[in-house]
């Protein structure tokens, strides 16, 4: 019998939500339909095993993983993902499925040692609430994972396991996590700092590779997804099921990035995405990225777009016609004339000596209603910084903020939103360390 103790990989699926065993918050539904999306997906399908469903596909320690476990847990999958269930298919997903077996394995066993217990009723309370919201009874609900392949004893061991790992998580790991308020602030003062720069909507598939022997399998398990997602398989559903980064939780939602706070191999793919399109596989240091672009902003900072602004303008007409030439001349013109200004005042002192009827104080209004090129201008802003010459009014213009009032933002609540996100990046990082050492210390077979 071989030992292995494969390595964890740093980016581990996140559940995001805070679970106890109450039945108050099922944030836990969103995870276990990883294994099936059974609202549109009543279709029957033939299931091609992966291999005869007997014999053992993993031993973890003490505790083994059966074919039939393995075959079970495919089959969810597969009809999560919309995935054509074919012998082809299931052989190459099966790596995949079995890691995610074996690091369930190791977080029940991690979690019964520490005293942490799930009663029938927990898991019950759940089955229901995963039932009802896809319109079944639990007996409708039981006949349709017989249906597919995997007894309704399978997706209860995923619903024990994550509810138990949830609560070790919470009472084991969270109380540890302290942010300071310095560390908030500096928070704040980088989410301002970034304010007018690009920002991407995105989403992400991560498969870890954990060893050279790795490589190839990976990858191509990386070019399959990719060509599921051409056949029509949901980003969401693949993510869901595959991806072994912490927003898998979410469907591979990661929000809006900052472009700076991307690894630089995903800089260069996502700067050429347009929003739709998924890239290909893209190999970093710890594995493989499939990255989705949804959209594309200029991060507002925290007024967002619904700040108020008192604006004044120091304006010059410029002649009809006017070539590049001249219309460069004019900007360095200005420039030099208002470079040293530092209040409104003396922006509407020189404005007023330049002619223009359209220099002065244009009063208090929303960044939103602005235009967007003056939107983009005022995002990068101080108050009583000088802007940029900018085209408007058949002239250019040096606009200056002289006051800003972002009464919309509650900063208490962006204090705790911040708090809560840091907390929420380290309880993370402390998951993977978890899950790496129990890893490190566990007896692991693989015998497929």
């Amino acid at each position: 019998m071989q030992r292995t103790t494969p390595q964890a990989s740093r980016h581990r699926a996140n559940f995001a939500c805070q679970l106890a065993f109450s039945r108050a918050k099922w944030c836990l539904f969103g995870l276990i339909l990883w294994a099936f999306a059974l609202t549109q997906l009543f279709t029957p399908t033939a299931h091609a095993q992966t291999s005869s469903g007997l014999g053992i596909a993993a031993v973890v320690n003490d505790d083994v993983i059966s074919m039939l476990d393995l075959n079970a847990r495919i089959s969810m999958v597969m009809e999560s993902a919309q995935l054509e269930d074919t012998a082809e298919s299931r052989m190459r997903i099966a790596p995949q499925v079995l890691r995610g077996l074996i690091d369930e394995k190791l977080k029940l066993q991690e979690t019964r040692d520490s005293g942490v217990k799930v009663t029938q009723k927990d898991i019950e309370l759940a089955l229901k609430d995963i039932a009802e919201k896809n319109k079944m009874s639990i007996a409708q609900l039981t006949a349709h994972l017989q249906s597919i392949g995997a007894p309704i004893s399978t997706l209860s061991a995923r619903i024990e396991t994550e509810l138990a790992w949830n609560y070790y998580v919470q009472s084991r790991l969270a109380k540890k996590i302290q942010v300071g308020a310095e560390e908030i602030k500096d928070e704040i003062n980088r989410i301002q700092t970034n304010a007018g720069k690009p920002e991407y909507l995105l989403a992400e598939i991560f498969l870890p590779v954990e060893s050279p022997a790795q490589e190839s399998n990976i990858r191509s398990m990386a070019d399959g997804l990719l060509m599921q997602m051409r056949q029509g398989a949901p980003f969401s559903a693949l993510a869901k099921n595959f991806s072994r980064a912490p927003s898998a939780a979410l469907d591979g939602d990661m929000g809006w990035v900052q472009f700076s706070n991307l690894d630089p191999a995903l800089q260069r793919v996502v700067t050429q995405l347009k929003p739709g399109n998924a890239s290909p596989p893209v190999r970093t240091l710890g594995g493989y990225y499939i990255i989705y672009l949804r959209n594309v902003r200029t991060s507002p900072g925290l007024g967002g777009s619904d700040a108020a602004v008192k604006l004044s303008q120091f304006h010059i007409p410029t002649p009809k016609n006017s070539d590049a030439a001249t219309l460069q001349g004019l900007a360095q013109q200005l420039v030099a004339t208002t470079r040293n200004m530092t209040s409104c005042a003396q922006l509407e002192a020189a404005g007023a000596k330049s002619g223009s009827l359209m220099s002065g104080s244009l009063g208090e209004m929303k960044i939103s209603s602005l235009p967007e090129t003056m939107q983009k201008v005022l995002a990068e802003l101080k108050v009583g910084q000088p802007s940029a010459p900018i085209p408007t009014g058949g002239g250019l213009a040096v606009l200056m903020i002289c006051e800003r009032t972002d009464d919309n933002v509650d900063m208490e609540k962006v204090r705790a939103d911040i708090r809560e996100r840091l907390i929420q990046s380290r309880l993370n990082v402390a998951e993977q360390r978890k899950l790496r050492d129990l890893h490190r210390d566990a007896f692991i077979d693989v015998r497929i």
